[in-house]
Parts: structure tokens; sequence; C-alpha cells
């Protein structure tokens, strides 16, 4: 906001002289004579300026005293220290005009007391001080601060502007306009404790600097120092947009019109875009047209965009120099340079390590500025990993890496991990980078090779019978060997009973051992066998019967292990594992085991036996798909119609050759008493057909079942005495035809089945 205000300033000086009193009369008489205020002095005045806190408003009050007599009287304000009136020079007239200046603010009323201390005369006798006109209190006003709210310091000739002001909740404005300008429209309304007011100005039709005034009167009649806005008047707008940008390579700029009058304008780029600022990245000459949708006033400018390229700095962001050569040069023509040491040369000579940045400038102003880290060799850290590194079998090494210095480390293995140390088990490369606090790093390769421990298999436990014998082999011929019995030999000769234990070592010192157990026994040698596993059909049985090869000692003993029985032979119907242990007269006991599993054998069920009605026939039903089947009727489907009274029966044979039968009697009602249901009856109370009863003869027992449309059952019995009443948990149902299903057996016991409809009425 642009404000300006004409100022009255009042400088006044005063020099006061202090009295001190060497010797003090302390009985001086007083004379009668009175000081006091002149009671008709001036209480309140307006402040001359608003000022700041050196600004001062002058006052005037008269001071009465004796006549025809030098006097003097002190005075104080706002209880300061006091001060005597025209100081030493005394007052010869009887009254006399103290003028004061005392400090006034704005927006703040200042209320100020002067009180007559002491009075006496020259020959320094004491004076009276009338006690009703003793001090005197004056109210300087605050000044009034009038304001003009932000506004454009430029305007078109001929337009129209308004421009605003606060002054006092209760003031009152006076408006002085430039010749040619004229005010269409005032406004004013009070907001919290301010007056707002709003005025439109025409403005002339000449270019030429203007500015209107505004003077603020408050409501005690004080007028505020003088505010005027400048305004200049210019018969366009204009676009401040520079003739030339320069942009480095890879980089944008925005050009971004600045437009000298506020307004509604339009934008109309020569690449199609509409928005006031845009983003450019080539170069290129841009033109603007601006139009003002004010008065559709169209000004064009135009602005050259070159590129530049900016200058390289080839220094990596961690930088290991050796303590022969630190020297760093980025020397390249026409360029200046700006290292974080201040220096400005090309090249910069590292004494010590730590943080370095340069910033690089070419000859056409485009930078790059480079930070980067720099470290002496003796400051880094030495990092080793083996070279090669051999592992056996299943073995598992930790990984870690030698490191010379003891700091904070980071850590990134080749698979991943971020820890100190890996534990490996395989063949593969593995490398470690590793990191210093100051981001330096380094990285070590290793090699694992991996072997297969040696294959040792002495063979399964054996039995030696008398004179028998058995060379033991290690295998892995070229290896190193260590026998339990202290040989060292890849192979041994076991001719006793014992255990048998080997080590074996390889070229890589991978290692492997293997024990066999071998048992030395009297009498001569023999054998037991099951035969092979078998599969039997459940619900099925099978002999076995084991098979003694070889001539032993007589009489055998004979424990199955799974059922626990002695017998020789053994019916088996259940699935698992069964072992024989078979023990000669000398305890040499051998054994085998067979396994025994279970096909599925099919489940048939045609169901009770059936009656039914002639004609409509019977579906039977063997259940089981896809296995054979073999019908009484000497049919071979799964399904069959019958339309006779008899037996049938049904064999199922599956995939595994296990079968099942199952048979059903057939009878019709034709050959039956009738039994069945009503078409319907009326639940109404009047004691006809008011429950619905099963009918019919020879009944042995029945269930009779009613569902309604929705699937709900609401009414079952097996009393054939016990009808329905139409009722459901309490409530009669609906008119409607509800579904019944009756399973009747007759005293012979055929059964019939029957579903069907039957109606409630009313």
């Amino acid at each position: 906001m642009t404000k300006k205000r004409i100022i009255h300033w009042v400088y006044r000086s005063k020099i006061l002289t202090v009295f001190f009193w060497i010797g003090v009369c302390p009985f001086i008489s007083a004379q009668t004579t009175d000081v006091s205020f002149d009671p008709d002095y001036q209480i309140m005045y307006c402040s001359a300026n608003n000022g700041e806190a050196s600004t001062m408003q002058k006052i005037k009050l008269t001071i009465k005293g004796p006549e025809n007599k030098k006097w003097f009287v002190s005075y104080s304000v706002n209880n300061s220290p006091a001060v005597v009136a025209n100081g030493d020079k005394g007052i010869d007239i009887s009254k006399f005009d103290l003028s004061l200046l005392l400090q006034n603010r704005t927006n703040s009323i200042q209320n100020y007391t002067i009180e007559l201390k002491e009075a006496w005369l020259e020959d320094l006798s004491l004076l009276t001080i009338s006690k009703d006109h003793q001090a005197a209190t004056v109210q300087i006003l605050p000044l009034a601060n009038p304001e003009i709210a932000d506004y454009y310091p430029k305007a078109k000739i001929n337009s129209t502007q308004e421009y605003t002001a606060e002054i006092g909740k209760n003031s009152s404005y006076t408006v002085w306009l430039p010749i040619g300008a004229s005010s269409i429209h005032e406004e004013s309304e009070i907001d919290a404790n301010r007056k707002v007011v709003r005025i439109k100005i025409k403005w002339p039709d000449k270019a030429k600097n203007q500015l209107f005034k505004l003077i603020e009167t408050d409501a005690f009649g004080c007028n505020s120092d003088t505010i005027y806005a400048s305004v200049e008047l210019v018969k366009s707008f204009a676009i401040d947009l520079a003739d030339t940008v320069y942009i480095c390579k890879g980089e944008n700029a925005i050009l971004n019109p600045q437009i000298d009058l506020p307004s509604n304008y339009s934008y109309l780029w020569n690449t199609g875009e509409t928005s006031k600022s845009i983003t450019v990245s080539k170069p290129e000459n841009y033109t603007l047209t601006v139009t003002d949708l004010a008065d559709n006033q169209k000004v064009n400018t135009s602005v050259k965009v070159l590129e530049q390229q900016a200058p390289t700095i080839d220094i990596p962001d961690y930088l290991v120099l050796s303590n022969e050569n630190p020297n760093i040069d980025i020397f390249s023509n026409g360029c200046t340079y700006l290292w974080s040491d201040g220096s400005t040369a090309s090249s910069i000579t590292i004494d010590q390590s730590g943080t370095y940045s340069v910033t690089k400038i070419s000859s056409a102003g485009c930078q790059t500025r480079k930070s980067f880290k720099a470290k002496l060799e003796e400051d880094l850290f030495d990092l080793q990993l083996p070279e090669i590194i051999h592992l056996c079998g299943n073995e598992k090494l930790t990984l870690s890496p030698a490191i010379n210095k003891q700091q904070n480390y980071q850590y990134e293995w080749s698979n991943g991990s971020h820890k100190p140390t890996i534990t490996i088990g395989e063949a593969d490369n593995y490398w470690v980078k590793v990191t210093d606090p100051d981001g330096f790093s380094k990285i070590a390769n290793t090699t694992v090779i991996s072997h297969h421990n040696p294959i040792v298999d002495l063979g399964s436990d054996f039995i030696l019978w008398d004179g028998e014998s058995k060379l033991l082999d290690a295998g892995n011929n070229g290896a190193s060997y260590i026998w339990n019995n202290g040989e060292t030999s890849q192979t041994i000769l076991a001719n006793s009973g014992g255990i048998f234990m080997v080590e074996v070592s390889d070229q890589y010192g991978c290692s492997n051992k293997d024990t066999v157990i071998v048992d030395y026994r009297e009498g001569e040698k023999f054998g037991v066998f099951l035969g092979e596993d078998h599969s039997i059909c459940t619900g099925d049985s099978i002999l076995i019967t084991p098979q003694i090869e070889g001539n032993p000692t007589y009489p055998l003993n004979y424990h199955w292990i799974n059922s626990n029985k002695n017998e020789s032979n053994i019916y088996l119907k259940d699935d698992g594992k069964y072992c024989l242990e078979v023990t000669d007269a000398y305890g040499n006991m051998e054994s085998d085991c067979i396994t025994i599993s279970l096909y599925p054998t099919p489940i048939v069920d045609l169901g009770k036996d059936l009656v039914s009605y002639p004609k409509k026939g019977i579906v039977l039903d063997a259940g089981t798909p896809n296995c054979f089947y073999t019908w009484s009727t000497d049919e071979i489907t799964q399904k069959i119609s019958v339309n006779t009274e008899g037996k049938y029966w049904v064999l199922v044979t599956n995939e595994s050759d296990c079968s099942a039968r199952d048979t059903i009697d057939i009878g019709f009602v034709e050959n039956y008493p009738f039994v069945g249901l009503p078409k319907a009856f009326s639940p109404n109370g009047d004691g006809h057909n008011d429950k619905l009863f099963i009918r019919g003869t020879d009944i042995d027992k029945a269930t009779l079942i009613i569902y309604n449309r929705l699937g709900q059952k609401i009414f079952e019995t097996t009393n054939i005495n016990q009808g329905w009443d139409g009722f459901f948990n309490g409530e009669l149902q609906n008119i409607d035809v509800y579904i019944y299903v009756l399973e009747v057996t007759y005293l012979n016991g055929k059964h019939v089945l029957k579903k069907g409809n039957v109606a409630l009425l009313r």
C-alpha cells in the first residue's frame, strides 16, 4: 500500500535548572498570597499529528501568583520529578503562561496531570498553593488514523477504479480528487471497529500522474493527517517479459509475464498454450498475445530462449587419493571454479580426508556443483576374504571379512544379507561390500567349492555262520582310511562277530564313516520268506504260509509281531504290515514281512422292499458308478426298470475285482388293500371333514409328512389315528394346496410309498 502523510512536527527544548539548597532555613514564614492554576484552561486537545514516539503536543496553562514581586513555582507532570517554571529567572508577573510539550499517541487517549508542588518568593519566603486549583488535568486525543487499502498505483485513462479506505467507526471524511476525475459512487459501512469507505473514481482521458486525497475527522472534530494515493494514468497496459532467457541444457525455464495493470486477461502463446506462464525446455523464439478482456485491448511481446551447456565435473562421490598424488584437477576452457575452501583454481591438493565441494561455472553462466568425500589411502580400511573355501558335504561355514580398522560398518552381501557375517553351505562365488561411516566402500570376493563327502558303504549288517568270512571294502581309491581295529587299508577281512567301523578322508579333508554289525552264529544258515505283498477286497481274508529255506535246527518257534500270534499259518483280513520272526533251536532268528492292502468293496443298496402302482414300473439303481453290473434279469446296466412282482438281485464288481450284491422284493398295489388320503379337507370347525386322516386297511404302520409350497415341513405323524387339523405353530394355515408323503407298511411286511397333493379349504 502506498500512503503518504503531511506531518507537522514541533520541536522544543527546555532547560531545567535544579536548585540545591545549601543550608536549610527550617522556619520560613509562608505568605498569604495564593499560587494556583487558572481554572479556565483548555482540557482537551486534538493531536497535531500521530507521528512517532518523539511526537509532542504543545499545551498552555496559566499560573496565577503575586503581583509586583518575583516569585517561583515548581510543578510535576504525572508525578515526575518537579521542575521550576521559567527556571532560575523566576516570574515577575501575576499571570504566567506555562507551555508544555506532551507526547501524543495514535489510537490512544493520553491523560496528563500537572500539579503545582512548591511556590516561594525571591527572598525564599514560602507562598501558599490553592488546594482547589493546585492541579490541572489535560487530555490529548488520539490522532485519527485513516488508511487507504492496498491499491494498484496505475490505471488506464477513462477507466473506472474502486478504492477502499478505512477510518474510525464514528468518523467522517473528506475526499479531494484531481481535475478531470470524478467520484461516481461512494458508500461506507461499519466493519468491526472501523468504517470502510468505498470510492469509485472515473479517471480523466489524459495520461499523467494523478492522486486523490482523504482527510478523516473523528467524533471530537479532530482532523487526521492528509493521506493520498498516487496513481499513474496510462494509455495501455505493459508486459514485462525479458528479451532473452538463457537455460542450461537439461533444465527448464518458466516464462512468466508481468503486467503493470490489474485486470482480467487472456493469454495465447505461439505454442498454443493459454496459461499465463509456461515452462520451456528448448531454445526457440516464443511470442505471447495478451488481451484485456475488459476492453479487448491486445498487446504482443516475445522472448528469445537460448540454450547453454552446463560444464561437467568428473569427480566420483567417494574419492580415494594416493599419498603420493593427492591432487584433483577439473580444468575446462573458459570455466571458473570455486572450491569449498574458497580457492578458485581448477585444481586442489587434498592433504586430509574430509568432505569437499566445487562449483564449476561455464563462460555462459551455466554452473554445476559437485560435493564429494575424499579419503587418503592411509585412512582407508583394508578388507579381505579367503580366495577359495572348500566345503564338505552339508557342512556350514560362517563367512566373516577381515577388516583392519575398528569402526562401524555397513555390509552388503551377494545373497542380500546386511549382517557382518553370513552362513554359507553351497558352492558359489560370494562377495561382500563393506562401507565405512564416511561412505567409502570396498568389495572382497571368495569362491566356495563344495565337495561331496566320500561315500562309504560297508553294506548291511550281516550274519557269519560257522566257518564263514567276508571282505569289507571302504571304497574311494586313493583316500586315507582308519578302521576301529587300527588298520589303515582300504579293505579288511571279517571272520568273527562284532562291530566294524571305518572313517574315510579325501584330499580336501572331507570325511565320512560307516559301521556294520556282524553277528557270528553257530548252527546252519536258514531263511524265512512270506512271499510277495498282497491286495484283497475289503471283507475278505487271505491265508499266509511262511516258506523256510536252508537247514535250521528244529524245533522252530514262530511269532507274528503285529498280531501277537504264534502259529506258522495265519489268516489276514486288515490292511497293514505284518512281520514274522522264526527262531531255531540255537536261538538264531530270521524274519520277513509282508504288506496287506485293501481294495474298496462296492456299496450296493437297493433299498427297502417296495410296492408300487401297476403299469408305472419301478427303477432299481445299483449305485456305485463306473462298475460292472449283473442283474438277476441278465441286464448289465447300473439301473433297470421292473414291472412284475418278484425278488430281484444285483452283483456289482469294481475295477479292483471286488464285488457286492443286494436283493429286493417288488410288489404292486393291485394285490394290496387301498391306502391313501382324501383330495381335500376343511378345518372350519363345523364338525365335518375338519381333520386330514390316513385311510386304508391292513396297515401295520405308517408315516405321514405334510409340506407347504416353500418346502417347509409343517406336520408329521406315525399314528394313523392322528390327523392334521390345519394348524402350524398355533396358527391355522391359509387356503392352499399342500404336498404329502405317505409311507405305509402292510401287515404282511410289504411297503407302499405315495406322494401327492391335498387342498385345505374353509
